[in-house]
């Protein structure tokens, strides 16, 4: 729902809503007050919200058990980020280990091959010559 449709539901309701409307004329100054308080009442609304949302899934924000302020909802946010950016650094620092690691290993596994091959050569060599007549 767009803020505009917001706006036009509010006209409809408010103008029904209001004491004495239909007798009394229109003011245009205590609708846009009313259309702003409605606005900003929503805003509200919507950041509470938003907090609940995060305080939610924050670890150690409280959850639904406990009720925590804005600022510790943050801060514990940040944590959580900034773990969370420390601990992805950390396994990618890991992950290049192993990837060299196995750079390594397969280097060696093709030295190995190498050396397990000119060693069969070696020992098929002789035995081909010495068949001959």
């Amino acid at each position: 729902m767009s803020d505009m449709s917001d706006y036009e539901d509010d006209n409809s309701s408010q103008a029904a809503a209001a004491p004495g409307a239909a007798g009394s004329q229109f003011d245009p100054k205590r609708h846009a007050r009313e259309q702003h308080n409605a606005l900003e009442r929503r805003r509200r609304d919507n950041i509470k919200d938003m907090y609940t949302s995060l305080r939610e899934v924050i670890p150690d924000a409280g959850g639904e058990r406990v009720q925590a302020s804005r600022a510790v909802i943050l801060r514990k946010a940040i944590e959580t980020i900034e773990k969370g950016q420390a601990d992805n650094a950390s396994l990618a620092l890991g992950v290049a280990e192993e990837q060299a690691r196995n750079e390594r290993l397969k280097q060696e596994i093709a030295r190995l091959k190498a050396k397990k091959a000119a060693a069969l050569a070696a020992a098929t060599a002789p035995a081909n010559s010495s068949n001959k007549p």
